[in-house]
């Protein structure tokens, strides 16, 4: 009885007894700014011998507002340069082959490849010419004047004289047609080329002369395969596939 009458009064003395105040900081050396919140570092400045513990003065606010600005105006990356613009042909013939010989064709990306060579899969890594295909207009002898030419790009010839031999003038022949025709009348027009009929047909919302894509879309950012290429009384329709694989 005695033992539980010491142990109430024990009990009830340490309920009135002044509780220890624990206090648990967890910044260091903060400063408690005007709007009441804790600084998240120290806004001093500090040039240390060792550069991992240096401490650069931070920008006031208008200066942060001025920096941000300043990025939104040159994240954007700049658009790539477009392909140059070949000269204005003189008419008749000559202008057509002149302009075979300088028109820029279409931009091919890098894509994979480019991760090896340190560019960006979406850079330009060639356009397309036609020196090949003009030089054997001129081997040939052929004139140009009121022709429609479907113009192959020099990769296509070249893969042509790999798996099938010289690009002969009746080869160039083909790629060449009576009239200027311009491309949204190449599907009612008959196609009769130098060297006889070419075989027209449209498939998964393309057009087609000898399997050849009339107005081809690269992918990426480059430009497509020029078409419509107005040369006086002739017209230039570039193609990536020669059209005696046909």
């Amino acid at each position: 009885m005695k033992f539980a009458l010491a142990f109430a009064l024990v009990g009830s003395a340490a309920a009135f007894a002044p509780q220890a105040s624990v206090h648990t900081n967890t910044a260091l050396n903060q400063h408690i700014g005007a709007g009441g919140m804790a600084d998240t570092r120290n806004p001093d400045a500090v040039n240390h011998e060792d550069p991992r513990k240096s401490i650069s003065a931070a920008p006031s606010f208008e200066e942060y507002l001025k920096q941000r600005a300043g990025e939104g105006t040159t994240a954007a990356a700049a658009p790539a340069a477009a392909a140059p613009a070949a000269a204005a042909p003189a008419a008749g013939g000559s202008g057509a082959l002149s302009t075979l010989k300088t028109l820029t064709g279409a931009g091919h990306v890098w894509g994979a490849d480019g991760i090896a060579a340190g560019k960006e899969e979406s850079d330009i890594r060639k356009y397309d010419s036609f020196g090949k295909f003009a030089a054997a207009v001129e081997a040939a002898g052929i004139d140009l004047s009121g022709k429609t030419i479907f113009a192959p790009t020099d990769d296509a010839l070249e893969s042509y004289e790999k798996m099938r031999g010289a690009v002969t003038a009746d080869v160039v022949k083909m790629h060449i047609v009576e009239g200027k025709i311009a491309s949204k009348d190449i599907p009612t027009t008959p196609l009769n080329s130098l060297n006889g009929a070419l075989n027209y047909r449209y498939a998964v919302r393309k057009n087609f002369v000898n399997d050849a894509i009339i107005g081809e879309t690269t992918f990426g950012g480059g430009p497509n395969y020029p078409i419509d290429v107005d040369c006086g009384d002739s017209i230039i329709h570039t193609v990536g596939y020669c059209f005696a694989f046909y």
